[in-house]
Formats: structure tokens, sequence, C-alpha cells
């Protein structure tokens, strides 16, 4: 049985359901314990503003193997064949995603059973952090379907899934239109770093905006006691994510390097290189030293022509010196036109050796990793780079715009 036919139905008003964590969330709907996706379920409710409202609000399941074709069909009709993550348009690895405990597929039906749409959550479990991505109507069902109820009943069954588990949901939502932003923001997602020219949809390059949802938990309790040390150029992210979650105390500082070239020379030769692709193009690039831990490794997506996924681990500044060095020489070689990384918020030293290589702070992230050994989350500051011009089309609700405009961008 629905759980919409056993709730009664909810009239609540926009001011009602637009939450800034993810708790607040579930407060909006304090008769709704659980959302049963096993056989299939709703949002029971209408909002005061848009009465009356007359669009489907569809049931929501999960996806198993026999939705395949139709998710394959979503992804062509909406991008017209020219969705560059094209292993969201493959049946193995669709099926993989849909049998594996880190990925939540959703499908979305009318009453009549007919398929309407999809949505999909991958999780982080180690670092208690989700990820949404793939919210995708048909285009016979856009403006038919109620996006919104559509978006919060599958958010909201994840949070409730997940409580106390995930800590952190996060998107990137595209800069073409606002739509994703209009029906994410009741759920808490609120844009806090900027990746421009990052993506590629419909062969034209896009912008990007990174989008979070926090459990306050993240924030007020397991946030890390250490004060932000940032550069300079840091800063106005910073102020943006303070003026939003009231992060505290920070420390501007100019850090003064001093290398050892020498210990640059050594290490230079004991740089190993690997390099893994898989069948859609997907480049794992790992440099590691010989008889150390310490290594620097990032994604390459040719699709997209950009890095990203990028992570490191080093003993000293001499070794992240080279890393950078070399990630820099890559861009050339593999001639991308975007490339980013997380630098933790607390080392100034290691935030100005990717300034000095061309990268430009982006976004302030509070509690953005998870640290296991203190059992509290960490800041970090976006740093990217990005070739050729910013889409001029840019469309953005006012929080986005207030981040760009404190970026110092003109929108």
């Amino acid at each position: 049985m629905l759980a919409s036919e056993v709730i009664p139905e909810q009239i609540l008003s926009l001011s009602e359901i637009v939450s800034d964590y993810t708790h607040q969330l579930l407060q909006s709907f304090v008769n709704v314990e659980e959302v049963n996706l096993s056989v299939g379920d709703y949002l029971n409710f209408k909002i005061q503003e848009r009465m009356p409202y007359r669009k489907i609000n569809p049931i929501i399941t999960y996806a198993t193997e026999k939705d395949i074709d139709e998710i394959i069909f979503i992804y062509n009709d909406i991008y017209e064949g020219s969705y560059p993550y094209k292993e969201m348009e493959d049946k193995e690895e669709i099926k993989k995603m849909i049998n594996s405990p880190d990925v939540e597929w959703l499908m979305f039906r009318t009453k009549d059973g007919e398929i309407v749409g999809c949505f999909t959550f991958t999780f982080d479990f180690e670092n208690k952090m989700g990820y949404t991505r793939g919210f995708n109507i048909k285009k016979k069902f856009v403006g038919k379907i109620d996006v919104l109820k559509a978006f919060m009943g599958s958010f909201l069954a994840m949070v409730i899934k997940y409580e106390g588990i995930i800590y952190r949901w996060y998107g990137e939502s595209r800069t073409a239109h606002a739509k994703s932003q209009y029906f994410m923001r009741p759920c808490g997602f609120r844009p806090v770093g900027f990746y421009p020219c990052k993506d590629m949809f419909y062969d034209k390059v896009e912008s990007d905006i990174l989008i979070v949802s926090y459990d306050e938990k993240s924030l007020k309790e397991l946030r890390s006691k250490k004060i932000p040390k940032i550069i300079p150029e840091a800063e106005d992210g910073f102020i943006y994510s303070d003026n939003r979650y009231n992060l505290g105390f920070y420390q501007t500082v100019e850090p003064y390097i001093e290398l050892n070239y020498a210990k640059i020379t050594r290490i230079k030769k004991n740089l190993r290189r690997k390099v893994v692709k898989d069948k859609f193009g997907y480049t794992d690039i790992i440099y590691a030293l010989k008889n150390s831990d310490s290594y620097f490794k990032f994604l390459y997506t040719p699709q997209v022509e950009n890095f990203e996924k990028t992570k490191y681990k080093v003993d000293n500044l001499e070794e992240l010196f080279v890393f950078v060095q070399e990630f820099k020489k890559c861009v050339r070689e593999f001639n991308v036109r975007y490339c980013e990384v997380f630098v933790s918020g607390y080392k100034t030293d290691h935030q100005k050796i990717f300034r000095d290589t061309g990268l430009t702070p982006r976004g302030y992230i509070p509690s953005w990793k998870y640290d296991i050994k203190s059992n509290s989350f960490e800041d970090y500051v976006l740093f990217n780079w990005h070739e050729g011009e910013i889409d001029g089309n840019i469309q953005l609700l006012s929080e986005g715009k207030e981040l760009l405009e404190c970026l110092n961008y003109c929108v």
C-alpha cells in the first residue's frame, strides 16, 4: 500500500518546504515516516501558492534490470545522442549500477505505469557523502510532470534511508538554465562553488555550479574545530560561505615558501606515472614516487576535455611542487580545457602552490571531506583553471548570482 493512500494530504506554503538543512526537510513532512519505493510511492502534498495545480505527481520506484532499455531511451531522447557520459547509455554499466550497494537508481512512473523519467544517487560511504545526478524527464512529459515533487520525493526517501550515514549531498547544476536549481533549493541545496567551462552538453561548453545540501550536524557538531587558514585570493569564497553557514573565525595568510631544489631533483628521479584507460575513455593518471606512499592522481575525461577527481598525499612541499608541475604538463599534453582540485582549508602553503601554478580559488566548501582519525568534517577550497570564454548566457537563482558576484564574475 502506498504511503500516500494512508497519510492525509498536506497543504504547505512555499516557506514551509524551503529548507536550509536536510533535517528541516524531514520536519516539513512530519507525517511521512518513510517513502516506500519498493512498491512505489509519492509525496502527497499541495503548495498553497500553486493551487490549483494539475501536473502529474509521479510514482517513484527503484529501478530494476527491466528498466534498462527505458533508461537508455531517456538519455538519448533528452540529449539527442550527445550525452558525454556514455556509461549512462551502456546496458552492462547500468546493470552494474542498479545492482550496486553504492548506487540508488530511481524511476518515475505515471499511475498507469508508464515510465516518464529517472534519477540516480551515488554514495561515498567512507566520506559520508551522497551525489545526485541524472534527474531526467522524457521530452513528451516535460511541462506535464511535477518535477518539484519528483525531486523532493526521491530526495526525502534517500534522506530518511541514510539518516546518520550520509551527512552531505551534492550535485553539479548546469547554468544553461535554472530549472534544477529551482527544484533542488527546497531540499537545502545551495551554491558554494563555481566550475567555469567544466562541462559539455549538446556539444557546447557549459559552466556548472557546485551545490550542497548539509545535515546541520556536519556543520554545527562534526565540523573540525581547526581555524581555517586561507590565502588572500580564497577570502571572498570564505566570506560567501560564512554569510550562509556562520563558519566563524578564519585567518588569511600569504605563506613564504622556500623549496629545496636539490631535493626536487631527487624527487623527479623517483617519479613514476601510470595511465589506465577504460572502455569509455575515462583515464586515471597516477603519479607516485619510488619507495614512497606519496601520490597525486586525477581523472581525465576526454568526452568533456577535463581533469577532475584530483587527490593527493605528500610528505613535504617539494613533493607537492613536483606533482603539481607534472599536473600542469598534463594539461598541455592531453589538451584539456578545464582542471580542478580541492585543497585543504587549513594548508595555505598547499593553496599557494596551486595558485602559483595558475589555478584560481572558486569557492570555499565547509565540511567537504571526512577525516576518520578525528571523526570530523574538514573544509576545503575549490581551485580550478579553464581555457576559453565563459558562456555568456548563465542562468542562476539569486544565491548563485551572489556567489559569482562574490567571486568577481559579472552575471
